[in-house]
C-alpha cells in the first residue's frame, strides 16, 4: 500500500502497540533507562504520552527537540524557507517542536511508516495542542520523495501509463491523488527538510568515528538522494528550474560521532559550507545536526549573498547565545532529575549547544577567571 495523505481532524486511533508506562515494573528491561528520562524526552509526559516500545530509542529529547527547532528557524538554510518536511516524524519529538516555533512554517509536513508511531505522535501532538498545525503522512518517505519530484516538475501520474492505474484499487488511487495534490501544491524554492533517521541500533556509541554508509536502514547517500532531482527527471521544457533548486536543503539529525569527512563529500565543490553543531546535555554530545544548504547550482552571485547571509545571522546567533545560555530551555522536573541521576549519571536534563563562538567565548571567561585566581 502507498503512501496517504490524512485528511484534517483524520487521526489514527492508539492501539496495542502504544504504551502509556507509569510503573517501572511495567516497562520492558530494554527500554527502562529511557524511562527514567520521560520528563526529558517528553515533559508532559505525565499528560497522557504514548510510545510504542521501539520509538523510546530514536525520539529526541524535548529540550534538544526545541533547540534544533529554534536554530532551523534562524537558519540561513531556511531563508524563504515556508514548509518544513520531516521525513521521519517518529513519535512526534522533533515535528511537535517545530509546531511550537511561533508560526514560523506555514506547513510542517510529519511523515511516518509505522502505523502504530503515527499514532503516538498524533496523540502526543494533541497533548501538545498541536495536532492541527501538522500536515500528515503515512507511508514510507522515499516514496513520499518521489512523488514529490514528480508532481513539482509536473509529471504527476507518469507511473501509470500501460494500464498500472487499472491494477490499482480505487482507494490506493484516491489516497495517491490526495497526496499528489498536495505536493503539486508546494513550491520548490519554499520547501526544507528535516530527517532524523534511524541510526542502526546502540552500536555506534562503541565507535569512535560513525561510518554513516552502515548506517541502517538508511545510510547517509541515501537521505541525501530523496533530497535530490533524480536524473529522470530533468526535462527539456524546463530548464530554468532545472539549472536550480536541483537539490533541496536539509538538516540531517545524525550520530555524535558521525564522519564528519563523508558529510562534506555530499556537498560540490563550490556550493556554501555547511554547518555542523553538536547538542549537548551537561556537557556531554548526545548528536549532531548538520545543516546542509541547496540551491548547489546557484550562480556565484547567489552563493556569495548566502555565504554573507549566513555570516551575518551566524554572528548574531552567537551573540544571543553569550548572552542567554544560562537560561536556553527550562529544566525537567526535579522528581526527574533525581531519577536520571540516580540510575544513569550520562544523561542529564540542562541543554547547552556547542556553537564555535559560543564554546570559545565561554572558554576565554574562565581562562579569565583563573588567572585572576591564580595571580592573587
Amino acid at each position: 500500500m502507498g503512501p496517504k495523505l490524512l485528511k484534517k481532524g483524520e487521526k489514527f486511533p492508539l492501539d496495542e502497540n502504544c504504551h502509556h508506562y507509569t510503573k517501572l515494573g511495567e516497562v520492558p528491561w530494554d527500554i527502562q533507562k529511557y524511562w527514567h528520562q520521560r520528563f526529558s524526552i517528553f515533559e508532559f509526559y505525565d499528560y497522557d504520552i504514548h510510545l510504542t516500545d521501539s520509538a523510546w530509542f530514536g525520539v529526541t529529547p524535548e529540550p534538544v527537540a526545541t533547540r534544533i527547532a529554534r536554530d532551523l528557524s534562524t537558519h540561513p538554510i531556511a531563508d524563504g524557507k515556508r514548509v518544513l518536511i520531516d521525513l521521519f516524524g517518529g513519535a512526534g519529538g522533533n515535528v511537535i517542536a517545530f509546531a511550537l516555533s511561533s508560526g514560523r512554517w506555514d506547513r510542517i509536513i510529519a511523515i511516518e511508516k509505522d502505523r502504530s508511531t503515527l499514532a503516538c505522535a498524533q496523540h502526543n501532538a494533541e497533548v501538545y495542542d498541536v495536532l492541527d498545525k501538522i500536515t500528515w503522512v503515512h507511508g514510507d518517505c522515499f516514496e513520499v520523495m518521489k512523488r514529490f519530484w514528480k508532481t513539482t516538475r509536473g509529471t504527476k501520474g507518469r507511473g501509470r501509463e500501460g494500464g498500472e492505474a487499472a491494477n490499482k484499487g480505487q482507494e490506493q488511487e484516491d489516497d495517491n491523488e490526495e497526496l499528489d495534490g498536495l505536493l503539486a501544491g508546494l513550491k520548490l524554492e519554499e520547501c526544507l527538510v528535516f530527517a532524523s533517521p534511524p541510526w542502526g541500533g546502540v552500536s555506534y556509541r562503541d565507535q569512535e568515528v560513525f561510518d554513516l554508509s552502515k548506517m541502517e536502514p538508511y545510510n547517509l547517500e541515501q537521505l541525501y538522494k530523496a533530497c535530490t532531482m533524480p536524473e529522470e527527471e530533468k526535462e527539456e521544457e524546463h530548464p530554468s528550474t532545472q539549472k536550480q533548486k536541483q537539490i533541496l536543503p536539509q538538516a540531517l539529525f545524525l550520530p555524535r560521532q558521525s564522519d564528519l569527512n563523508q558529510i562534506a563529500a555530499l556537498v560540490p565543490e563550490g556550493a556554501p559550507k555547511i554547518d555542523v553543531i553538536q547538542y549537548c546535555q551537561k556537557g556531554a554530545s548526545k548528536a549532531l545536526v548538520a545543516y546542509l544548504p541547496g540551491n548547489i547550482d546557484a550562480d556565484k552571485e547567489e552563493k556569495k549573498q548566502y555565504d554573507e547571509n549566513r555570516g551575518q545571522k551566524k554572528r548574531k546567533q552567537d551573540d544571543d547565545q553569550e548572552q542567554t545560555i544560562p537560561e536556553l530551555l527550562p529544566e525537567a522536573p526535579k522528581e526527574a532529575s533525581e531519577a536520571y541521576d540516580a540510575y544513569d549519571t550520562s544523561y542529564a536534563q540542562d541543554i547547552e549547544v556547542d556553537t564555535s563562538k559560543a564554546d570559545n567565548a565561554e572558554k576565554r571567561k574562565r581562562k579569565r577567571r583563573r588567572r585572576s585566581s591564580h595571580n592573587n
